[in-house]
């Protein structure tokens, strides 16, 4: 685990219920203190380097050993072998999506945090969702992963994420059980898994190095769509949109969401269409789906 994953977990972890500001945001004046929901005893080596009200990871330092997490018995942790595998596991077309729908939303019980850093460990943004049924804002409460304000990721970078679910009378509590979930980044990469979670556990955080996972950096913006349900067991979900995904899933408790993603980098080569993107990756022999899923802690609060 390099470094960037020993800072995310300690004695606690980063408890993220608001985030941050893209770097555009510089002049304006957050509400909420990150630094107040990071667990970590040395939240001083969390210095705001680049003044955009975000901590910035340590660049040396006793951070704390994270916990390696532990993948759901059906999380798909190999992905595609082959290029022509990863094709077919993509959706270049960008089948499913409404590039017209420019907002982004979460629905049923559960929310989360994100927070993303360049190859350096500075800061780059941070977007919520608390859960409650307004849409996912940044740190002044301004809507967040827009096509007009999208969560802004270094593809040479790492992001650190943190999710929550709530009571729900469908749950029979606030946890998901028998679950199967799926994530999908228009032409670029889809994820799945599961797991059965005898423990009741209803919260969960883990830490994706892209610039380790990535055979090469580039920019593009996405929209990303992913989906949670309840006591589906481990058969493969079946295919779905975002107008009829609660008729394909009826019966069963759901998390789904949509949201913008902007890959940034000043020296990364542009791809302006999905199907791009997704061939360009193919032909430079990429051996995996892009978020292939990385064992995270997950723990009962």
């Amino acid at each position: 685990m390099g470094r960037a994953a020993r800072v995310l977990l300690a004695a606690g972890l980063i408890l993220l219920m608001t985030a941050g500001p893209a770097l555009a945001q510089q002049d304006r004046q957050p509400v909420i203190d990150l630094t107040d929901f990071i667990t970590l005893q040395d939240v001083a080596a969390w210095a705001d380097r680049n003044g955009d009200f975000i901590p910035d990871i340590p660049l040396e330092g006793p951070e704390g050993d994270i916990p390696e997490g532990i993948a759901g018995i059906w999380d798909d942790a190999i992905g595609a072998l082959t290029p022509e595998e990863f094709l077919v596991r993509v959706d270049p077309e960008g089948t499913g999506f409404d590039l017209e729908e420019e907002g982004a939303y979460l629905i049923g019980p559960c929310g989360g945090a994100a927070m993303s850093y360049d190859a350096s460990g500075d800061s780059l943004d941070a977007a919520v969702d608390l859960g409650d049924g307004n849409p996912p804002i940044d740190i002044y409460g301004e809507p967040a992963f827009t096509a007009g304000n999208p969560f802004q990721v270094d593809s040479g970078g790492t992001v650190l994420y943190f999710g929550f679910t709530l009571p729900d009378p469908g749950l029979g509590g606030d946890a998901f059980h028998d679950h199967r979930w799926e994530m999908v980044i228009m032409g670029v990469s889809a994820d799945d898994g599961g797991d059965p979670n005898p423990r009741d556990k209803n919260r969960n955080a883990g830490i994706m190095e892209l610039g380790d996972l990535l055979p090469f950096q580039f920019q593009a913006k996405v929209k990303a769509q992913g989906v949670f349900v309840d006591r589906w067991g481990p058969s493969e979900l079946p295919a779905y949109t975002a107008e009829d995904v609660e008729a394909v899933f009826a019966g069963h408790t759901i998390c789904f969401g949509e949201a913008w993603v902007q890959f940034v980098g000043d020296s990364y080569p542009l791809f302006t269409a999905p199907g791009a993107l997704a061939t360009a990756l193919a032909l430079a022999g990429f051996s995996g789906i892009l978020f292939n899923a990385r064992p995270a802690l997950s723990w009962r609060a």
